[in-house]
C-alpha cells in the first residue's frame, strides 16, 4: 500500500505555533553557548536548527527522517546561508552515525504524557550509543504528566463517542468546531516527573493516588495532561501544536466523593499503554449484617 498521508503537515503546524516556538527560542539561547555543537533531534521544518545556529553554535546537526522534509531544510539552509554551519543527517536518530558528547540536545518528539512520540525512546539510545555524554544539555530539560478526573460531553452530531478527545487549544477559537465541553471534578495531580539530564529513563511508570472529587459531577472520563520544563524558568503547557491535553472516556462513576486510581503507562509506548484502574471509595449499606453492624462494600471496579 503506498502512503497516502503527507507527515509534513505538523511540522508546519508546530511553525506556527508561535507559543511552543518562541518558547524553545528562548531555551535555546538560554542553553547553548558560542562554539557548540547542537544535534536537533526530529529536525521537521528546521526552525530550531536555526535558533541553535542563531545563538552561536559552532555545528549544529539536523535529524530527520522524512525525506522531503529533509530536501526542503537544506533549501532553508541554503536561503538563510547556513550551510557552513548547519549539516542535515536524514535517517532515524537512533541509527544514524553521530558524534559522542554533542553539547547540546535540542528533542523536540514531546507529545502529552510522553506517550504516542519517541523522546524517552531516542533519549534513551542516544545516551547509550554515547552521543549524550555526561555534560550534555539537554531541551527540554523535564517533563511532568498529570492526571484529573472529569465530565465529558459525549454527544457529537446526536450520538455518544467514547473516542479518546484531543483537546488542542485552538478547537476552542473561532467557528465551525463542534462544542465538547469538559468540566473538572477533581484536582489536577502529578503522577511522573522526570528529567532528561540525568542517565536513562525508565519507560514503565505505575503508581497509586487518590482523589478527592465533587460528588455532584459524574465523572466519565479522565484528563491527560503535561508541563514541559524547556530550561530553568521556562515552561510551557498545552499549546496548539505542542503537549494538548486528552481525554479519555472511563465508564461512569457518579456520587463519589472519593476515588482510588491505580495507573501505569509506558513512554513511548502509545496511548493504548496508557491503564487506569479507577475504585470509588467504600459507601456504608443501610442494611446490616448478622452480628448487627453496618456492612462496608466497595463500589464496583471502574477499569479503562
Amino acid at each position: 500500500m503506498s502512503e497516502i498521508w503527507s507527515n509534513t503537515d505538523f511540522p508546519y503546524m508546530c511553525l506556527r505555533d508561535e507559543v511552543r516556538t518562541l518558547s524553545f527560542r528562548a531555551a535555546i539561547h538560554a542553553v547553548v553557548r558560542p562554539g557548540d555543537v547542537v544535534l536537533d533531534v526530529g529536525a521537521g521544518s528546521g526552525i530550531l536548527s536555526f535558533f541553535a545556529a542563531e545563538a552561536g553554535a559552532a555545528q549544529v546537526i539536523a535529524v530527520e527522517i522524512d525525506p522531503l522534509l529533509c530536501s526542503a531544510l537544506r533549501r532553508s539552509i541554503d536561503l538563510n546561508g547556513f550551510a557552513d554551519r548547519i549539516r542535515v543527517v536524514e535517517g532515524e536518530a537512533t541509527a544514524v552515525d553521530l558524534p559522542r558528547d554533542v553539547d547540546v540536545v535540542v528533542a523536540e518528539l514531546i507529545d502529552t504524557g510522553l506517550l504516542d512520540e519517541q523522546q524517552v525512546p531516542v533519549l534513551n539510545a542516544l545516551r547509550c550509543r554515547g552521543v549524550i555524554g555526561r555534560d550534555t544539555r539537554v531541551i527540554p530539560n523535564a517533563y511532568t504528566t498529570r492526571l484529573q478526573l472529569v465530565h465529558a460531553r459525549e454527544r457529537y452530531y446526536g450520538f455518544a463517542i467514547a473516542a479518546p478527545k484531543h483537546a488542542w487549544p485552538f478547537y476552542e477559537q473561532g467557528e465551525g468546531w463542534h462544542p465538547s465541553a469538559v468540566d473538572p471534578a477533581s484536582s489536577a495531580v502529578d503522577i511522573a516527573s522526570l528529567r532528561f539530564t540525568g542517565g536513562l529513563i525508565e519507560r514503565r511508570r505505575a503508581g497509586r493516588i487518590q482523589l478527592e472529587v465533587d460528588p455532584s459531577v459524574t465523572v466519565n472520563a479522565v484528563r491527560l495532561s503535561g508541563l514541559i520544563e524547556l530550561s530553568a524558568g521556562i515552561e510551557v503547557g498545552a499549546t496548539h501544536a505542542l503537549n494538548g491535553d486528552k481525554i479519555l472516556a472511563i465508564p461512569a462513576v457518579a456520587g463519589a466523593s472519593t476515588v482510588d486510581m491505580q495507573w501505569s503507562l509506558e513512554m513511548g509506548g502509545g496511548l493504548r499503554s496508557l491503564a487506569l484502574d479507577v475504585t470509588p471509595a467504600a459507601e456504608v449499606v443501610s442494611d446490616l449484617d448478622a452480628r448487627g453492624q453496618h456492612v462496608l462494600e466497595r463500589l464496583a471496579r471502574v477499569r479503562v
